[in-house]
């Protein structure tokens, strides 16, 4: 083997081994910080929070006052990881805690769609650290 055919088959080695290197480390990256306006949940996703809050929450909560004016007036400021971790930690009364992580991230995909925010294509994430990067910013009317 020729030198210039060791340094181009050392160049493809490095490049077969970097590059799932850099994917991997891309994905587990803590995500940018995105606002709520972004398009943070799904359709999909949203609908199942709706049913589990139907399910679960309206013994003692309404819709309305989760939604709209009221979640504005609340959290605007905050990031979906501050209300996350406020719901998970204290609903339901009777249980605490007692959801998924996912069932929680539904139900607040719910209450940002009931609010007039628009779907993404993606789901809104279940896990606390990313949920702090995105932030609740209403816009200015």
């Amino acid at each position: 083997m020729t030198g210039k055919q060791r340094a181009v088959l050392s160049a493809l080695v490095a490049i077969a081994v970097l590059v799932p290197l850099v994917a991997l480390s891309a994905q587990d990256a803590p995500p940018t910080a995105t606002s709520i306006g972004d398009g943070v949940f799904t359709s999909d996703q949203a609908e199942r929070g709706k049913k589990l809050f139907q399910q679960t929450c309206t013994g003692c909560h309404t819709t309305a006052e989760h939604t709209g004016k009221n979640f504005e007036s609340r959290w605007n400021g905050s990031t979906v990881g501050d209300l996350f971790e406020l719901v998970s930690n204290t609903m339901p009364e009777n249980d605490p805690g007692g959801l998924k992580a996912e069932e929680y991230a539904g139900i607040l995909a719910f209450f940002l769609s009931e609010s007039g925010y628009k779907e993404g294509t993606r789901e809104l994430p279940s896990d606390l650290e990313s949920l702090k990067h995105i932030r609740i910013d209403v816009p200015a009317k």
